[in-house]
């Protein structure tokens, strides 16, 4: 195709498309006066009665009294009854179910919790002339949440007729004897008695009489047949230092299961840093139950057993049996709140 006929062809094109607009402008100029003509309104509302109507979706619709709470800072009921409110709930969670009610449509009351939760005797000073002077040291447990006396031990003395600290007031201490304490309740539940902890071996008993402190008589080495220690429940004698009691390594094994299930709680921890597991968690213990007895603690993490990585409870358990016949001594290392202590059980010597 050569220069003259690109020529004709762009020529003729541009005519055509002149055309068509010259076309297209006289059309509309024809019809704009019908254009400017406005539409008719009966027609209008005849259309518009044959659309159905749209329904409002009941998720979409906001109750007036809320969306005006959300401006307000009081709203009319909480402003008569003088206090604030904030009733809408932006969170997404459920709101918390109603307090269950009793047969009478009074509110029930919650569940009654064990006084050995909540509190620990240490020891109990018992006057048998006078009832009023015997007394009593006591811990709060943290599930109490009361703060423990900043002062060297921790605790408080108590008599008869004193109460718990709020919110546990409703307990007070009713009869103080040599075994136990006896504490009352206001809110009708039975009386329910504390023995004081057992005495450990790391504390020191000091005996005194009229000319001051009994010293021991020092002596040489004992000779002759000595029978070897073997208590029948575990003694500490040491600090994280164990001899393990005869009757209490028979009732391990007999009820491990229910020890671990009914006593301790435990998981398998993993090391935030690489997320692999790096031991055995002991999420939580009974108080004055066998687990706490031989040293369990919350929040301890078992890293290994004789220098054995252990990263869950069966493992342990089969680590264990299989080297019963091959140690006599087992080392725990055991880490807390970033802390590393070792453990030390000794099985009683034969």
């Amino acid at each position: 195709m050569n220069i003259g006929q690109i020529k004709v062809l762009c020529w003729g094109s541009a005519g055509l498309l002149s055309a068509g607009l010259a076309l297209y402008v006289g059309l509309f100029v024809k019809d704009l006066e019908r254009k400017r003509t406005p539409p008719d309104p009966n027609l209008i509302a005849k259309e518009l009665d044959k659309a159905e109507a749209v329904k409002a979706k009941a998720a979409d619709l906001v109750a007036y009294d809320d969306v005006r709470r959300l401006y307000l800072p009081q709203c009319d009921k909480c402003k008569e009854l003088g206090v604030r409110c904030r009733h809408l709930n932006w969170t997404g969670k459920p709101p918390p179910p109603p307090d269950p009610k009793t047969n009478n449509g009074e509110p029930s009351k919650p569940p009654a919790v064990a006084m050995n939760e909540l509190v620990k005797i240490q020891y109990c000073q018992v006057d048998l002339s006078d009832r009023k002077l015997s007394r009593v040291w006591l811990k709060y447990r943290p599930k109490a949440a009361v703060q423990n006396n900043t002062t060297a031990g921790g605790g408080f003395w108590m008599k008869e007729g004193d109460h718990l600290a709020a919110p546990h007031d409703y307990a007070r201490i009713e009869k103080i004897d040599s075994q136990a304490v006896t504490f009352a309740f206001e809110d009708g539940r039975g009386d329910e008695k504390i023995y004081p902890d057992e005495f450990d071996s790391k504390t020191t008993i000091v005996q005194v009489d009229q000319d001051g402190v009994i010293r021991p008589k020092l002596g040489g080495v004992p000779k002759g047949d000595v029978k070897p220690w073997q208590p029948t429940r575990t003694t500490a004698y040491g600090t994280n230092r164990f001899m393990l009691g005869t009757d209490d390594m028979a009732y391990a094994n007999e009820n491990y299961a229910k020890i671990l299930a009914d006593e301790v709680r435990t998981g398998r921890h993993q090391d935030p840093r690489t997320g692999k597991y790096d031991g055995i968690e002991v999420e939580s213990v009974t108080p004055n139950s066998f687990a706490e007895r031989h040293g369990a603690q919350e929040g301890d993490v078992i890293k290994s057993i004789n220098g054995q990585p252990v990263t869950s409870v069966q493992e342990a358990i089969t680590y264990a049996k299989n080297n019963a016949d091959k140690y006599s001594s087992w080392e725990i290392v055991v880490e807390n709140r970033g802390k590393t202590r070792t453990v030390v059980y000794e099985s009683p010597r034969e």
